[in-house]
């Protein structure tokens, strides 16, 4: 293997965690005139993903403690953002809903990331993309079985 492929290969990581890195704080500039943080917009996303979660089901997604999801969901119902309803299932425990206010906000969130994706990969063609976006699903897959190995 020729040493500038291991070096690439070997900061790949750091690559990756660079570009998350670089792509969250320039959402969070694009963002932060709607007065949310990074925190509730997850939140918001996650959520509107999963409609009807349970607090434990998006601390799992959030990789957050429940105690904390908690937290952000006693504020978020406080803002009007969200809103809980009884389990059938569980006394203790509560589905989450966006509001219609929220689903507007995801909306323009949406939007927003929509916008920021089309600026990072500009300059990439077409094909290149389609190759990037194959690799690194890959790469996930590979990291998947891995963790499901380890689990066994």
């Amino acid at each position: 293997m020729s040493a500038l492929r291991a070096n690439t290969e070997r900061h790949l990581g750091f690559l990756l965690s660079d570009i998350s890195r670089l792509a969250r704080r320039e959402f969070d500039r694009r963002v932060r005139h709607l007065g949310l943080t990074r925190a509730q917009w997850l939140f918001l996303f996650h959520l509107n993903r999963q409609p009807g979660a349970t607090q434990s089901e998006l601390a799992e997604q959030l990789q957050m403690e429940k105690i904390s999801v908690s937290r952000q969901a006693e504020r978020l119902e406080r803002a009007g953002w969200i809103e809980r309803r009884d389990s059938r299932e569980d006394g203790r425990a509560y589905h989450l809903y966006l509001t219609p206010r929220a689903g507007r906000i995801v909306e323009k969130l949406d939007g927003m990331a929509t916008e920021l994706r089309a600026d990072y990969l500009r300059g990439l063609p077409h094909a290149r993309r389609s190759a990037l976006f194959a690799d690194l699903s890959r790469i996930k897959a590979n990291l998947l079985e891995l963790d499901h190995a380890s689990a066994r």
